[in-house]
């Protein structure tokens, strides 16, 4: 399936049984927002995460909904300010192997400083492209899904799947939501 066809599946389900938080969505990211963030942080976003900001630049920052479990949109903001924070450290030599890596796009958040990143460096497994989990204060880092393909099919899926049994998915559905993850994910790891 392709990226683009389950992003509009998604677009589809959240107007039709989440439309208040598909108002709190941001409007896409222009491509002039787009080249300062990669100006910013001296890297290219990946064609998916590229049409996943083209569709909408994260979410408002007073909507604490989750787009699935804890997980809210990080806007491009949010995200490029993560990663200068965490740089900041890592530079200053206050992490751990793989504690953070320069190479990680935090584009999922939880609010509370941990993220999901989409991991060009491939980190642990030597895949680009995987989704690895950050937390800011635990040594986990799995390996969540293999690519954003993936877990945006497995987005797709749980909604699809909620909403089977209801016309409309409240957020403490949402955030009871499972993903589904292909066979031998995740991969577990642990900084330092």
């Amino acid at each position: 399936m392709l990226f683009t066809d389950l992003l509009s599946r998604l677009d589809d389900l959240l107007q039709h049984h989440r439309p208040d938080y598909y108002a709190a969505l941001n409007p896409p990211a222009t491509t002039a927002e787009i080249a300062a963030f990669e100006a910013e942080v001296g890297l290219q976003l990946p064609p998916e995460l590229r049409a996943l900001y083209s569709w909408h630049n994260g979410q408002h920052g007073g909507c604490f909904d989750t787009l699935e479990a804890n997980h809210e949109c990080a806007s491009l903001r949010d995200m490029a300010d993560t990663m200068r924070i965490n740089r900041e450290l890592l530079e200053a030599g206050d992490f751990v192997t793989n504690w953070w890596r320069p190479g990680w796009l935090p584009f999922l958040t939880n609010g509370n400083g941990d993220q999901v990143c989409l991991d060009l460096e491939g980190t642990f497994t030597g895949q680009p492209g995987q989704l690895i989990e950050h937390w800011h204060d635990w040594e986990q880092r799995d390996v969540l899904f293999p690519d954003l393909t993936t877990w945006l099919a497995a987005v797709v899926q749980a909604y699809e799947t909620a909403l089977t049994e209801t016309a409309a998915l409240t957020a403490e559905q949402v955030f009871d939501l499972e993903l589904e993850a292909p066979a031998g994910f995740p991969l577990e790891f642990q900084a330092g």
